[in-house]
């Protein structure tokens, strides 16, 4: 037998939560009465308690029934990553055809000292941008692939009974476990043990009488310590040349006293006479296991991930689109579009009776809304973008284009055919069919609005759902740079294969404040943007406006100012932008201007006090 010391690999079990029942279960799952999640306390005295245990090549695993289950998953997980092993990994952002694959390169790095022991399933698909992130050990096993597990529930009276096997060999055979061996010793929610299936049968059966208290140093124990846990051997066979059980048969093999103990505490697979009692004259094989990857199974070509497993890939795809005044446009794009999306969601006015009469036409969902005239705003995009995305139903994984957008006739298979990361957002290249004003190139690569793909789940925009968008852009520009920023730029991937082709329009910016100009007098609208390049307007004003409205693309920070005080406000330093005292870096400001109607109100924000000397300031 060997210490906890000396082994590469400690489990903490997190939860007997599971969504399967497999054959001779080391978790005994079929046979638990009660599913129960450690707390978040318990959990942080394990980790710390395994101070002076890391090392080279060394890692804690977490591990459960299915450990992705756990309630508070995520807390946990990041919490792990607070108090254990190095940084976090950047594993898992470009799309995944095959997990199989990727398992098995995550089986071999151990570079952070973190592992996680799964079957994936609803609980890793919900928590998968945080598990990419925490854990860059996957030990990843679904159950798909014919694999063996040996029976454990023989009691060392009924084995020694049924095979004749002397007390003296049954003991070495102990003493030279393969699990003790190859397998990790573990602490679950009643305290720690030398053996991981230990752990299980005296949490299920005694209620952790045998624990060892979670303390520091607990695991620096040697066998001649081990003490009273070695009674709970007596209930284990897997030391044992015994019989094994393809796993998806959802049946163990026990002995009869296991039966009897296991009807006492109720267990739901007794019940349910999910069970064989052990006969030497059937059950016959005599297993012995020598690697730690013999649960896989060999039928599925030892595979870690079942081939078709699509636990991990999207459930839905939907897309949000605005069009006001681009109705001919939509009439074009969504007979080839509609088809790619479970959900199809057109944004449009009242008084758009053309989008409408397309969209309807052709299936699509329409939302009538006339927000984006609100708070004399020309054409407020991102209102109505928030008023498409309030009407989708248990949304999962959703696009952002336009109506002059035809989307790439591959996308469906190519989303549902991977495995994508819900902590990043996608784009693509949108490819203009005639130059366009003001553009160098024909084909754009940028995260911008023409194509964003995105999880409903993601940190970045969760936690003001279905309000994601920025409302505080009057016009369609700029919002689609501020909604890509919320994103770390590490999470911005471009996926070039599934291009999209534009219905160009003859300059850049053309109708960013509406279609109709006529309905913009009078309201805020887009003039232009400012970069540390500068001011650049697409309107073509013989001067500037004594007026005017900010608002920048990374935090959405908004003031109204007189266009004379603009270096008081916004000024280049050498990491790019500075607006009202925060670094922008390379993300520009929104310029709108108001002019008839109502006068503009100046904000009352006094300038920010730049620090001498004075950097050059951001020309007007």
């Amino acid at each position: 037998m060997r210490s906890p010391a000396d082994m590469d690999i400690v489990q903490i079990d997190i939860s007997t939560k599971c969504h399967l029942k497999c054959s001779n279960c080391t978790r005994l799952i079929p046979h638990q009465t009660q599913r129960a999640d450690m707390e978040l306390e318990t959990f942080e005295r394990a980790v710390q308690s395994m101070e002076g245990w890391n090392g080279p090549n060394k890692l804690i695993g977490i591990i459960a029934g299915e450990p992705t289950l756990h309630a508070n998953f995520e807390q946990i997980s990041l919490r792990f990553a607070e108090l254990w092993g190095g940084d976090n990994t950047n594993n898992g952002k470009f799309p995944i055809k095959d997990f199989n694959d990727f398992a098995n390169e995550r089986l071999f790095d151990r570079s952070n000292g973190r592992g996680l022991w799964t079957s994936l399933g609803a609980g890793f698909y919900r928590n998968y941008e945080t598990i990419m992130s925490v854990y860059s050990h996957f030990n990843t096993n679904t159950h798909e692939s014919a694999g063996q597990h040996q029976a454990l529930l023989i009691t060392r009276a009924d084995y020694i009974a049924a095979t004749g096997i002397s007390e003296l060999q049954w003991e070495q055979n102990r003493d030279n476990c393969w699990v003790q061996k190859l397998w990790s010793a573990t602490i679950n929610d009643k305290g720690a043990y030398f053996c991981e299936v230990a752990g299980a049968i005296d949490r299920l059966y005694f209620g952790g009488k045998h624990a060892w208290p979670v303390e520091h140093g607990w695991w620096q124990r040697q066998p001649g310590d081990f003490g009273d846990q070695l009674e709970l051997c007596n209930y284990c066979a897997l030391a044992q040349p015994g019989p094994s059980q393809l796993d998806i048969l959802e049946r163990d093999i026990i002995s009869p006293q296991h039966r009897d103990i296991l009807r006492k505490l109720g267990s739901p697979a007794i019940k349910k006479h999910n069970y064989e009692i052990f006969d030497r004259e059937l059950h016959k094989q005599k297993r012995e296991v020598e690697s730690r990857d013999n649960y896989v199974g060999n039928d599925g070509a030892g595979r870690r991930v079942g081939i078709g497993h699509n636990s991990t890939k999207p459930k839905k795809l939907s897309c949000v689109l605005v069009s006001v005044g681009y109705g001919e446009a939509l009439a074009q794009t969504l007979p080839r579009n509609i088809d790619q999306f479970d959900d199809m969601i057109v944004v449009t006015t009242s008084t758009d009776l053309r989008t409408q009469e397309v969209a309807a036409e052709h299936g699509a969902t329409v939302v009538i809304s006339d927000r984006c005239f609100d708070d004399d705003h020309a054409f407020n995009k991102g209102k109505m973008l928030n008023d498409g995305l309030a009407v989708l139903k248990e949304p999962d994984w959703i696009v952002f284009t336009d109506a002059d957008i035809a989307v790439n006739p591959q996308l469906r298979d190519v989303m549902f055919g991977h495995s994508w990361n819900p902590g990043c957002l996608y784009f693509t290249a949108r490819r203009d069919n005639a130059p366009v004003e003001g553009q160098f190139d024909k084909v754009n690569l940028e995260p911008n609005g023409y194509f964003q793909l995105f999880n409903a789940r993601a940190k970045a925009i969760r936690d003001t759902w279905p309000k994601i968008v920025s409302e505080d852009f009057c016009s369609a520009g700029s919002v689609d740079t501020w909604f890509f920023q919320q994103w770390p730029v590490a999470n911005l991937i471009g996926i070039t294969d599934i291009e999209v082709d534009h219905i160009s329009s003859t300059s850049l910016g053309l109708n960013w404040n509406g279609v109709d100009p006529q309905a913009q007098e009078g309201k805020w609208r887009q003039l232009g943007i400012l970069t540390t390049n500068g001011f650049s307007s697409f309107l073509g004003l013989e001067a500037m406006p004594p007026v005017i409205k900010l608002t920048d693309t990374k935090f959405g920070q908004t003031i109204v100012i007189d266009t004379k005080d603009l270096e008081s406000y916004a000024r280049i330093i050498p990491t790019g932008l500075e607006f009202l005292g925060k670094d922008l870096g390379k993300s520009h400001i929104h310029v709108a201007f108001k002019d008839g109607g109502a006068p503009p109100v100046i904000s009352t924000l006094p300038p920010t006090v730049a620090p001498a000397p004075a950097p050059e300031a951001v020309p007007a």
